[in-house]
């Protein structure tokens, strides 16, 4: 992220390129450079005649060139967006590619392509760069880089929270990062508003609809410490609401659980702290994984993935059984701690 902070400082500063070519599978940050763009190119008044923008579907090259080549009115520089890129057809693209060899000064071009390989050329962009050009590639973020994201974003935000925060957000709002953003937004607005700095777990709990005594959370917390009363109980009224406690969502946690304690024994890690660096684990994974370490024997924890595994299975149809959704994750439970 290093990348996209240093872009931001220089749009925040001023220093504009000729060309910026915005690339890659994550849309949130290709889109927040470009409104960034949008904000700080132009004074609100100069838009009118020195903003142009395209979508990459209807636009021609020769439109998106032309709009390139004007020469600014009553302002230094001029603003072309040419957003979804990659759904522009090939020949139109290689066009505009063309341009890149030889950007206008007194132009920015902003070039969106939402895409997990690259429109242009490598040759091309090793000439845009020459000139001055600054290419961004967002790359897919996988959980762990979602979680480094989330976390980085609270503390640059000004606010503290538990270390399973990040976990607990991701394993119910996903990986999509625009939603997240916009699910934190709803949160931070409620906490500023009444003078908090924390967000807490009972908070996102509340927030993100998810019964802070009856979560995926709380049952492995039930399992790693073999409470088979405890373990029952909350599959029980999980169960009762599988609107709000999908089984997939359950069994992903299930397997993230067993496969951490298979990790310690493999890797022989037998403290938080190397769980967490070595193994890449968060607070709360590195404590479960340790705590299911004392109670399940290695032999057991590969046998319980292949439950988990058999379950996953089951709910997908892909193995037959006259169990509805609720009787497989009971009978898996019962299982686990057999």
């Amino acid at each position: 992220m290093n990348e996209l902070q240093s872009i931001r400082s220089q749009i925040a500063n001023k220093q504009f390129a000729p060309v910026y070519y915005l690339h890659g599978e994550e849309s949130f940050f290709l889109d927040q450079i470009a409104s960034l763009l949008d904000e700080h190119v132009l004074q609100p008044h100069e838009t009118s005649f020195n903003k142009e923008v395209f979508i990459g579907a209807e636009a021609k090259a020769s439109q998106v060139i032309n709009a390139c080549r004007s020469f600014p009115m009553m302002s230094e520089r001029r603003l072309v967006m040419l957003k979804e890129a990659h759904r522009m057809p090939k020949a139109e693209l290689e066009k505009v590619a063309s341009y890149l060899e030889a950007p206008v000064p007194s132009t920015v071009l902003v070039i969106v392509f939402k895409a997990n390989k690259s429109g242009l050329g490598k040759k091309v962009l090793d000439k845009m760069k020459k000139k001055g050009g600054i290419e961004f590639l967002s790359k897919k973020m996988w959980d762990r880089d979602v979680k480094a994201w989330l976390t980085a974003h609270l503390k640059a935000e000004g606010f503290t929270t538990h270390p399973e925060v990040p976990e607990i957000i991701v394993t119910n709002l996903g990986t999509n990062i625009g939603h997240i953003h916009n699910e934190l937004e709803k949160m931070f607005l409620h906490l500023r508003a009444n003078g908090l700095s924390e967000l807490s777990k009972d908070f996102v709990f509340e927030q993100i609809n998810i019964d802070k005594d009856f979560n995926v959370f709380e049952l492995i917390q039930a399992l790693s410490a073999r409470n088979v009363q405890r373990s029952h109980l909350i599959i029980d009224q999980m169960s009762k609401n599988a609107k709000l406690n999908p089984p997939v969502l359950i069994i992903g946690g299930l397997y993230r659980f067993f496969h951490s304690i298979a990790l310690t024994y493999s890797e022989k890690v037998n403290d938080a702290n190397t769980a967490r660096t070595k193994l890449g684990l968060n607070y709360g994974q590195a404590r479960d994984a340790l705590y299911g370490k004392q109670s399940f024997p290695l032999a057991v924890v590969y046998r319980n993935i292949g439950f988990v595994q058999e379950a996953d299975l089951m709910l997908k149809g892909q193995i037959s059984t006259q169990m509805d959704d609720g009787h497989i994750m009971k009978t898996l439970v019962w299982k686990l701690l057999a």
